[in-house]
């Protein structure tokens, strides 16, 4: 395989012959997409199917569906090269470090624009490129204000153009909310059902005067019921104006939707940024609704999600982490002490935010089964974390509340109620800005609350309750708290409600993830005989896509393959590796190094990589895949791409995970 070259520089095997920015994103063709909504955004073209793509990605974007979007808009450069928008299109779905890249190559284009499309290209290029000559060390906020003000003066030049005043909506909201506002009712008038219009309303409104969008979020999901975002952003309005059971069909719909999705394309929920989010969010409004065993078993289900050492480990926000933080908020606040101190309960980690959550959730465990010992060990275990930075804003009122519940078990209510009221203020701080679920595992002036009632201080209980709904509508834990102290509770709703039942949602797609049947496997041995997966019933398979004999770094990975044969016995896990290479060339590459432990197979045609999507459809050649099937034949994880997949050390610990699960 002799290199190729782009600008001078070598290409290596696998990667793309457009540049770096093309060796992420989706590699695979876009398909049609019904139910996202649908609008139309003219640009210059010569073949009319690159205007049908930009319309879809355009669309996808309106839903911060920025995956699929690029899948469109690739497809579009596919077609057309040359085309300046094509480009556009790829650096907003990029959304990274590779947006520079490709709006570069559409400035570079833009002489063949109109100038409404140069403008267009112009204002991206400004927030997104920092200008050397005139940089003045300027952050991104700053390079903001320049973007908008070229999208005014695409507003002003182009009075009938919506999508200049959707953006320029878009990069307002919040910041401007009834300028906002203004923007999006003069869009709403021409095109009543635009999913930009909806979406960015319910963005807009979220954090202030929610009920300004409850209107569009009943129309939003309507408009695109195939988008998981479309019906998750609803639920975040639902849940700000305490509209519980709306706020979890909204979550419900969204999560079975996007697991629909994965299922259908071959990925997982590492792949969907908003999977683990909105997961997350959902347990924490099935316990508001008074679900814990859905709650916790959601929990689980972001804990037991196959992890990614990029998309899925360490991260705060990561599918895994915020299971973590589900499962201890939840029996936290159903009190289930018992399961808290179970060490098999939570996969506690050696993380600085994880051990201080540790401690924090076993000394309360510890406090509140008359354990106070223990639960001034876990005091001391919490103190360690005094100076740590990575858990700054926690630290204090974790190390006030425990104190407050140490005073309690030693009798000194006065002291502990002071404590506790000052940790509640703390608390409430900390929440009040935030419109995800909880950081804190616990409202904590229903805890006040519920401990001025056992010292007999009806009146404060009532105060501390109230002021738990102000800071969560309708919270479940705080009328329950009134009902306690015999004052009356009062459920105020801005609208009507439907009642949660999650049979009624089985339309938008499964409950839960689940790995997904592996495609079948039909490629030849050494010898010519077939091979497929059949064989494989009981046993791990890692399946590997390399380019063949002449690719040094794809050498490179199976000898490391090999290395670990000791490790793939104990695990009960084969290595298949998969290259164009026809049978005889293997046998020669078998012999000229030791794979003994790994089955060399030939794809000639490429088929089996197409199945697997270890193909470039853009640019037409196979790409690196390694792919983990279990024993029952379904793929855990894979990763794709311009480079080999060289974590070992993740491999095996993940199917060391997948093992344990049987």
């Amino acid at each position: 395989m002799v290199p190729a070259t782009l600008f001078g520089a070598e290409i290596r095997a696998g990667h793309s012959h457009k540049g770096e920015a093309f060796d992420s994103g989706p590699r695979t063709r876009p398909q049609v997409m019904t139910q996202i909504g649908m609008v139309h955004f003219p640009i210059t073209h010569k073949n009319p199917e690159v205007q049908k793509w930009f319309d879809q990605g355009n669309t996808l974007l309106h839903s911060f569906s920025d995956f699929e979007a690029e899948r469109a808009f690739r497809w579009c450069v596919k077609l057309e090269p040359e085309n300046a928008m094509c480009f556009w299109g790829l650096a907003r779905a990029a959304g990274d470090e590779r947006s520079v890249p490709f709006i570069q190559e559409a400035a570079k284009r833009k002489a063949g624009v109109t100038e409404r499309e140069r403008l267009f290209i112009e204002a991206l290029e400004v927030r997104e490129r920092t200008d050397r000559l005139r940089d003045r060390g300027d952050d991104y906020r700053e390079r903001n204000v320049r973007y908008k003000k070229i999208l005014e003066s695409l507003c002003l030049k182009y009075p009938q153009d919506d999508e200049a005043r959707l953006l320029l909506a878009l990069a307002n909201m919040g910041d401007s909310r009834y300028g906002t506002e203004l923007i999006l009712r003069e869009v709403e008038k021409r095109q009543p059902n635009h999913p930009g219009v909806h979406h960015y309303r319910i963005h807009n409104w979220n954090y202030h005067e929610p009920e300004a969008a409850l209107d569009s979020c009943k129309r939003y999901g309507a408009i695109a019921p195939n988008i998981g975002h479309a019906l998750h952003m609803p639920g975040h309005v639902y849940a700000q104006v305490g509209m519980w059971q709306e706020a979890a069909i909204a979550m419900d719909a969204a999560t079975r939707t996007e697991v629909k999705n994965m299922h259908a394309q071959q990925v997982f929920p590492f792949n969907y940024w908003n999977w683990g989010h909105n997961r997350h969010y959902l347990s924490y409004i099935q316990e508001q609704l008074g679900l814990p065993e859905l709650a916790l078993a959601g929990a689980r289900e972001l804990v037991d999600a196959p992890q990614d050492p990029k998309s899925n480990g360490d991260a705060p926000y990561s599918p895994h982490s915020q299971g973590i933080r589900s499962l201890a908020r939840t029996l936290v606040k159903y009190e289930r002490w018992k399961e808290l101190l179970d060490e098999k309960t939570i996969p506690w980690r050696k993380l600085p935010a994880d051990q201080l959550l540790k401690a924090y959730v076993q000394a309360r465990a510890h406090f509140a089964l008359g354990q106070r010992e223990e639960g001034e060990k876990a005091m001391e275990a919490l103190e360690k974390f005094a100076k740590e930075k990575a858990v700054e804003r926690q630290y204090p009122l974790m190390a006030t509340d425990l104190k407050a519940r140490l005073a309690f078990s030693k009798g000194e209510t006065l002291l502990g109620l002071g404590l506790l009221s000052e940790a509640a203020e703390k608390q409430y701080a900390l929440q009040l800005g935030d419109n995800d679920p909880p950081s804190y595992p616990e409202v904590l002036f229903n805890s006040l609350g519920h401990a001025y009632l056992k010292a007999g201080a009806k009146d404060l209980a009532v105060g501390a309750f109230q002021k738990a709904l102000v800071l969560t509508r309708n919270d479940r834990f705080a009328l329950d708290g009134l009902d306690r102290a015999g004052a009356p509770k009062v459920v105020t709703l801005p609208g009507t409600q439907r009642e949660y039942k999650t049979e009624a949602l089985r339309n938008f797609g499964p409950d839960h993830w689940s790995p997904f049947v592996s495609p079948a496997l039909d490629v030849v041995d050494t010898n010519g005989k077939p091979q497929t997966l059949a064989t494989q019933k009981g046993r791990n398979t890692i399946l590997v896509f390399y380019l063949g004999k002449e690719c040094p770094h794809c050498l490179k990975q199976l000898r490391e393959l090999q290395g670990k044969a000791a490790d793939w016995k104990r695990l009960d896990t084969d290595v298949f590796a998969v290259s164009p290479n026809a049978p005889e060339a293997n046998k020669a590459l078998g012999a000229e190094a030791p794979y003994s432990s790994i089955r060399l197979l030939s794809d000639t045609t490429r088929a089996n990589a197409k199945r697997f999507l270890a193909y470039d459809d853009f640019e037409e050649m196979e790409i690196h895949a390694t792919i983990l099937i279990d024993r029952e034949g379904k793929v855990r994880w894979s990763r794709m791409g311009g480079a080999p997949f060289e974590d070992l050390k993740f491999l095996v610990e993940e199917i060391e995970r997948t093992n344990e699960r049987r």
